[in-house]
């Protein structure tokens, strides 16, 4: 059995939608939420949903009974890494065999407090006696369909960066193929029985082909939509703070909400319709999260393109001008 952890947030439901296009293997998948209307589509193609307390011994005892693999994929809540502590302490309790972390490429800041949360969650996975493995994706692509409303409006692209720091975004769909190989068997018919002695206390990060600056994500845009005229215009962190805390206000965001969570209960989980969903408003953890992301590469420009996702995966990364094609309608200015 295979437990994903906050299955109800973005890297959770990805997850789970990319493991269960294997429908030999969904009735071992088990899964943990708050909100259980994000995962009853999952549940109607036979996966175990289970609704938890995260802090509830029984409800998470009984979540961890039968468990080979935990995919820790770390939420946006205030508490999580007391959450997590919580969790790594039963899954040992509970006889759970290895854990696979979804930590973050910043997780060796010192100075961001957001960040720091995924580095003392490292530690403590570090220091149960399961076998661990910890993924540290970078900037994913998908976090930019968060921009489309603000892009749509105002025709220009915001970032609190310098127009010459760079990353190394990756597609979610690249983490998602990290973790499938990491515990499935080749022909994905069946879990493995423990995780592949050459990954087990390894700590992969996982970023894209392509480092890219903020002048060069404007010129992707350009060219997906068809709009010359796009800029790209340096933004204090506070204003795009304030830009992201708004969007659960906005009336067309939250018309694009319901219509994903409409299109997620017919999904028939044999496609990547993962990749093109928000799922929901950031929250106050998540928009810092980011704000610290990108003061710490401005700062001190550590992301850098690491092969390690195709190292395991023996796959290309794809390419985030093929995001910006494939989501241009989104993109696109108002006229």
């Amino acid at each position: 059995m295979l437990l994903i952890t906050e299955a109800d947030q973005y890297m959770g439901y990805a997850l789970t939608s990319h493991l269960a296009r294997h429908p030999d293997i969904r009735q071992q998948i088990r899964l943990t939420c708050k909100d259980k209307k994000v995962c009853m589509n999952f549940e109607r193609k036979g996966m175990d949903v289970q609704v938890v307390d995260y802090y509830h011994p029984h409800q998470v005892s009984k979540a961890m009974r039968g468990v080979d693999h935990l995919i820790l994929a770390v939420g946006y809540e205030d508490d999580r890494v007391a959450m997590a502590k919580y969790l790594c302490q039963t899954a040992v309790q509970s006889g759970v065999q290895s854990i696979i972390l979804i930590s973050h490429v910043g997780a060796v800041s010192q100075t961001h407090s957001a960040l720091k949360h995924y580095g003392e969650i490292e530690e403590l996975v570090m220091n149960t006696s399961c076998q661990w493995t910890i993924l540290r994706p970078d900037w994913i692509h998908q976090h930019f369909h968060l921009w489309a409303p603000f892009i749509e409006k105002h025709r220009h692209l915001p970032l609190p960066m310098p127009g010459d720091a760079e990353m190394c975004p990756i597609d979610i769909s690249d983490i998602c193929k990290v973790v499938e190989h990491l515990v499935l068997e080749p022909h994905g018919q069946s879990w493995r029985t423990q995780l592949e002695e050459n990954h087990v206390g390894q700590v992969y990060t996982l970023t894209g082909s392509q480092p890219v600056n903020p002048k060069l994500l404007v010129n992707m845009l350009s060219q997906a939509t068809g709009y010359n005229k796009m800029e790209y215009k340096w933004a204090r962190s506070m204003d795009l703070a304030f830009y992201l805390q708004d969007l659960q206000r906005d009336i067309w965001f939250d018309a694009r909400l319901k219509q994903e969570f409409a299109q997620i209960y017919r999904d028939n989980l044999e496609t990547y319709e993962y990749r093109s969903k928000v799922l929901s408003a950031p929250t106050a953890t998540q928009i810092q999260t980011m704000l610290d992301y990108f003061d710490w590469v401005a700062q001190t420009s550590s992301s850098i393109c690491v092969p390690h996702a195709p190292m395991i995966t023996s796959l290309p990364c794809r390419p985030l001008r093929k995001f910006f094609q494939e989501n241009a309608n989104t993109f696109k200015p108002r006229v």
